[in-house]
């Protein structure tokens, strides 16, 4: 039987660079637990592990099982590949899931889900509480400007604000309080096997919110799971928040102005969300408000990350068609000249289950190139493969060395050039701007 998590003195995480892993290990830290952990390679999120004295480690085959430390193991790690292979079923041992359900039992959760949104809307959460003082704790898999990696422990007595995921149906297990879901869509298929168990999956854990749900009712299902006190908000229905694009909310008869960097009618949707959220939890909508106004947004959210001669570049770590199809849509809205879009499909069964819907998802793009599936761990699925996508406006770029090099001879003052995707597509929106830097 697992001790509680407060009897560890020491907690090594095996994975600890993955953006979930490294928020719970800050927040561990912070909790008073000697953290450290392992991961395959260095990286932006290691480097903003060891700034907040979390010890990383590379090579952890002279490391030994001991029971008085915590274990948490990321799916993203073969563990019979690590020194805890004929451990996994000790009661220190846990995998991210497991660790979790535990946390849950030992706290007031709030927790964020839905197919698109959960880690934005989980930092803009945490955001409006920290600017108005209410020292909550949180972990959501992404890194901010106002606190960098997203976990935090904070007061003891207060609520953990929770992204609460849906993949493998991780949220299943957790004791939830009160949770803000956005939306529904077409993913992780191969764990749940349809849509329609995607569906049943949220319809069970919202039946389980112990209090309030703050429910998305523009989406169609998420409406059929509406309880009596739970609270709406939609920019079609009638609901308790009404979202009025493009930017204002009404609440009782009362209209609200929303002043935000973020860019897209998805994240005003989310915007709303949260302050629906928020108010169940104190924070009034002035006070929502004023703090959505000083939100920078999250790293790798529809992120500007550079300019040249006139050009802006972002990078978003958009990998759902709908995803893309926002994130495209919001951009070329807020440039004057050409989109040209630079996408990484991630993992080989999400090509393969959402290809024709990931091929139609670049409509709002000028020029779309492909880079190479980034395979997450996953063996290559025959027949599933970047080059099915080329066609009208879409290019397959065989190397991302080909890229800088294209867009130099493709871009004009007033364009936009986007990087999209989950694996290391992030890496190639630098390289282009030290490029074009390098050969003015």
């Amino acid at each position: 039987m697992s001790k509680s998590i407060n009897s560890y003195k020491s907690c090594y995480i095996i994975g600890i660079g993955g953006s979930g892993m490294s928020s719970i290990a800050k927040y561990l830290s912070q909790m008073g637990l000697d953290v450290s952990g392992y991961d395959q390679r260095s990286s932006y999120v290691t480097n903003l592990l060891n700034n907040d004295g979390i010890k990383v480690d590379f090579e952890i085959s002279n490391l030994k099982y001991t029971s008085e430390t915590m274990y948490i193991i990321s799916s993203a790690i073969n563990i019979d590949s690590t020194f805890l292979k004929d451990f996994i079923n000790e009661p220190n041992v846990f995998t991210r899931p497991e660790f979790l359900k535990l946390l849950s039992k030992t706290v007031y959760l709030i927790g964020v889900t839905g197919t698109h949104g959960k880690t934005s809307t989980t930092a803009l959460l945490a955001h409006i509480f920290k600017f108005n003082g209410v020292n909550i704790s949180y972990i959501y898999g992404g890194v901010t400007s106002f606190n960098g990696i997203g976990g935090h422990y904070g007061d003891k007595k207060l609520p953990l604000l929770l992204e609460t995921d849906e993949a493998f149906n991780t949220f299943k297990e957790l004791e939830i309080n009160s949770l803000l879901i956005t939306n529904i869509d077409h993913d992780h298929i191969d764990h749940f096997g349809s849509y329609e168990k995607l569906v049943e999956a949220f319809g069970e854990v919202i039946l389980n919110v112990k209090d309030k749900c703050v429910i998305n009712i523009d989406d169609t299902n998420l409406s059929t799971f509406l309880r009596a006190n739970d609270i709406s908000y939609s920019s079609t229905k009638n609901s308790i928040y009404k979202l009025k694009l493009p930017e204002s909310l009404e609440f009782e008869g009362k209209d609200y102005t929303i002043t935000t960097k973020l860019i897209g009618d998805h994240f005003i949707s989310n915007i709303v969300g949260a302050i629906a959220l928020a108010q169940q939890h104190g924070i009034t909508i002035e006070q929502s408000l004023n703090a959505i106004e000083h939100f920078a947004g999250v790293k790798r959210r529809t992120e500007h990350i550079g300019s040249f001669n006139g050009t802006h570049f972002y990078d978003d770590y958009g990998h759902h068609p709908t995803e893309i199809k926002a994130t495209t849509k919001a951009l070329k809205e807020n440039t004057s000249g050409k989109l040209i879009v630079i996408f990484q499909p991630h993992r080989y069964t999400r090509t393969r289950d959402n290809y024709e819907a990931l091929k139609n998802s670049f409509e709002h793009s000028d020029i779309t190139l492909i880079t190479d599936i980034y395979s997450a761990g996953e063996k290559p699925i025959p027949g599933v493969s970047s080059i099915l996508f080329e066609g009208e406006d879409i290019q397959y770029i065989k190397s991302p060395r080909l890229v800088p090099h294209f867009i130099k001879n493709n871009i004009k003052s007033g364009d936009i050039v986007l990087t999209i995707g989950a694996g290391d597509i992030t890496l190639l929106g630098p390289q282009i701007l030290k490029y074009l830097n390098e050969n003015k």
